[in-house]
């Protein structure tokens, strides 16, 4: 990797780390578990903007950063955040950022981009609801109604709002 890449690459990360850490503080409260927070739009551009293993780095510093108990996460901090009821978006988080940078390709392209969040976007849900099951003894139905469900169209808009946005950056940084 050349050094103005790199250099380019660590800047993102930082700013998309400092971003995450800003969108978690202004949620939306549900009465469900959880409220809504745009943290799941910068989690896709660090997917987007970021290769594979810099995306990784990136929110694995953020949930490391929570999980010290720095108060980062929609709600505040500590590792309680990341085994608790809504604890699955976060490792579905970690599991998904290299998943959709690798398949967003290496063109700009908004539908490819849309692809690789939705793929995402699964991958979150899955480790939410097998949390969720956790949680509340294994009840399937349950865990999708209440984690999942409420969440799903939320999710989908920022996946659009993200992938436009990914082409947007992407084509003024690579001019």
């Amino acid at each position: 990797m050349r050094k103005k890449e790199k250099l380019y690459n660590n800047i993102k990360s930082a700013l998309l780390v400092s971003l995450i850490i800003l969108s978690s503080y202004f949620y939306l409260p549900l009465p469900s578990v959880s409220g809504l927070s745009l943290q799941t739009v910068f989690i896709n551009l660090a997917a987007l903007l970021l290769p594979p293993v810099q995306g990784l780095f990136t929110v694995g510093l953020w949930l490391l950063m929570g999980a010290v108990g720095i108060p980062v996460f929609s709600g505040g901090g500590g590792i309680g955040k990341l085994f608790g009821v809504t604890g699955g978006f976060y490792w579905g988080f970690l599991a998904a950022v290299p998943l959709m940078s690798k398949l967003k390709g290496k063109e700009v392209d908004l539908k490819r981009y849309l692809l690789s969040l939705i793929a995402g976007l699964l991958t979150e849900h899955v480790f939410a609801v097998a949390f969720m099951c956790f949680h509340n003894g294994g009840n399937v139905f349950s865990a999708v109604a209440s984690i999942s469900l409420p969440f799903i169209v939320g999710d989908i808009l920022k996946c659009f709002l993200s992938a436009f946005a990914a082409v947007k950056i992407n084509k003024v940084i690579y001019k």
